[in-house]
């Protein structure tokens, strides 16, 4: 969705957002294909409302989507005020309102269609109860591969729901990205719920915690969003 894209690069992410690649050669799972069977929806922004509320060491802001408002008028700030936000949360404000290249996608549903997971890396790591835990290669682009083969990620399926609950990205131990810059941690998580009425998963909470060090400044940075009062407008075959 083009509004939660934007915000994912207001935030400056240095993990890309993954989703599952569909591989024919695979034989994977049968609850992990019918969870990635209930993804393959797309959406317009004219079909989303939501409120977004962003927490960091900045503090709370509390943003409203409505994409059945004109262009240019869909997103509300409800608080703080444009006066009281601090450069930070400017920064991340400006950013939910610009425009995305994407005509469409999946919008806040969990979406298996443009991969960023490495073909045929998910395997099966635990089972407790009714979830079911898949370990995965992240898939680096070009401005991420200082991040590869030191990042790790996790898919957690729901096995009575048939439907995808957490993603999580982290670094298992402290590496250097770049000579001048070490992560002692990294660790990035999507959480998805099944809403009624709605006929997959969608997004409702997404944090990231990032600490070490640049130039010999130590840096500390973690922020939490959260999805509610999320309306899906547009006609979607059920679940299956």
């Amino acid at each position: 969705m083009k509004p939660v894209s934007a915000l994912f690069a207001a935030l400056g992410l240095l993990a890309t957002m993954p989703v599952l690649a569909q591989s024919d050669t695979v034989t994977r799972h049968p609850v992990l294909d019918a969870a990635l069977s209930r993804s393959e929806i797309t959406t317009e922004e004219s079909e989303w409302r939501f409120t977004v509320t962003m927490n960091n060491a900045d503090g709370v802001m509390v943003g409203r989507f409505d994409g059945t408002r004109p262009e240019g008028e869909r997103w509300q700030l409800l608080s703080p005020t444009l006066d009281e936000l601090s450069d930070m949360q400017s920064g991340m404000w400006t950013g939910l309102q610009e425009p995305d290249e994407n005509e469409e996608d999946s919008g806040l549903f969990f979406s298996a269609g443009d991969s960023e997971i490495v073909p045929g890396s998910l395997t099966l790591a635990e089972e407790t109860g009714d979830a079911l835990v898949f370990n995965f290669e992240p898939q680096m682009d070009e401005d991420d591969m200082a991040m590869a083969g030191n990042i790790v990620g996790a898919l957690t399926v729901s096995r009575d729901r048939l439907a995808v609950t957490r993603l999580r990205i982290w670094a298992p131990e402290s590496f250097k990205p770049h000579f001048a810059v070490r992560l002692h941690s990294f660790d990035m998580v999507q959480e998805f719920d099944q809403l009624d009425g709605l006929p997959a998963p969608v997004l409702t909470r997404m944090s990231q915690e990032i600490s070490g060090s640049a130039a010999f400044q130590s840096f500390d940075q973690s922020f939490e969003l959260a999805f509610s009062e999320i309306e899906y407008l547009g006609a979607a075959e059920p679940a299956r």
